[in-house]
């Protein structure tokens, strides 16, 4: 009985030896990792220290916007104006979208498709493109009936508070691709004389300064179509 309980606390002992040479390999290795200069994923900052983006601060989106970019990449500065950035993310649209996809037999709607579309791009401070003219666009598909019109708005809105934050991650994920990070290091080494690509004017597009909410989409007011946003 003694011997078997002796074998036991060795048993134990070795494994707890393994786990912390596993351990201790495991740390040596992420910092070796760390010091060539890998990044754990989620943390893949843009190649740019100072950036500039045009989407109005007071919106919801361009707040979550600038959230997303900050958490994504903590080292670049968010500036308030395009003269202290080396980027700017410029929009270029920004559109919602309602309109009918199923009527019932009294020809009364039955489903609503909320779209939402985004047009920007990425340029450096001489205008010079890192990222063209990208949209992306998000569809959700809404059941709907005239007696419960309230709610279906309030349900409305959620859905396209739900499709921004989907656009915010893939706006994100668009500006730390490899393509952006090439385009950069490219731009910084061109030399006078060198053919460039499209330049753009270094002042963002005019946005639109009617409040968001006014500019969504109505069930009351019948289907719409691509309204600005």
């Amino acid at each position: 009985m003694n011997f078997a309980r002796q074998e036991n606390r060795a048993s134990r002992g070795q494994s707890d030896g393994r786990g912390r040479v596993l351990r201790a390999a495991g740390l040596a290795l992420l910092m070796l990792l760390s010091a060539c200069g890998f990044q754990m994923r989620g943390a893949t900052p843009l190649p740019f220290d100072t950036l500039y983006v045009s989407i109005p601060k007071n919106s919801r989106f361009g707040a979550e916007v600038r959230r997303a970019i900050t958490a994504t990449s903590p080292n670049t500065r968010l500036v308030d104006t395009p003269k202290e950035a080396e980027a700017q993310l410029q929009q270029i649209a920004n559109a919602r979208s309602m309109r009918e996809v199923s009527l019932n037999a009294q020809g009364r709607v039955e489903e609503y498709e909320l779209g939402l579309v985004f047009t920007f791009r990425v340029i450096d401070a001489k205008g010079r493109a890192l990222l063209p003219d990208t949209t992306l666009e998000t569809y959700r598909e809404m059941p709907y009936n005239d007696q419960f019109v309230q709610a279906k708005e309030g349900q409305a809105e959620a859905l396209f508070r739900n499709m921004e934050q989907s656009l915010v991650s893939r706006i994100v994920r668009r500006l730390t691709s490899p393509d952006v990070r090439l385009a950069a290091e490219k731009a910084a080494q061109q030399k006078p004389g060198d053919p460039e690509g499209p330049v753009y004017d270094t002042n963002p597009p005019p946005q639109p300064r009617i409040p968001e909410p006014w500019r969504t989409p109505s069930i009351t007011n019948g289907p719409a179509g691509l309204d600005p946003y």
